[in-house]
């Protein structure tokens, strides 16, 4: 009994590791952000479809992280030191987004990227 329950966990998983694939579904990307002071920085440009942007603190300062482009504007609650947040949205190619940190955008806290 043990055998054949250790079998079905293992179909169980393997199923759900494909079935995105199969069904044609879509995983989101991982974005990684770091903010410092004031800097933001990302992994990798984006690519159109689902981004789950996982933006990490690295300053000694509070941040937040702000998205506008394509007629969407998200952002995040205020991050502490040495914390993480973060943000999934949809991107659409050859489209320009801005990223910033409001309470720093004016010593520089800001970027932009086009969804590749």
């Amino acid at each position: 009994m043990r055998t054949i329950l250790t079998l079905l966990a293992v179909a169980l998983v393997a199923a759900a590791a494909i079935a995105p694939s199969a069904l044609g579904g879509q995983t989101a990307q991982i974005v990684r952000v770091t903010e410092t002071d004031y800097r933001i920085s990302l992994s990798t440009r984006p690519r159109a479809g689902t981004v789950t942007f996982v933006i990490r603190n690295a300053s000694g300062h509070t941040h937040d992280f702000r998205l506008r482009g394509h007629g969407i504007t998200r952002k995040t609650p205020l991050i502490a030191p040495g914390q993480t947040a973060r943000l999934t949205v949809r991107l659409v190619r050859g489209e320009r987004y801005q990223l910033w940190c409001a309470p720093h955008e004016d010593k520089g806290m800001r970027a932009t990227f086009v969804a590749r």
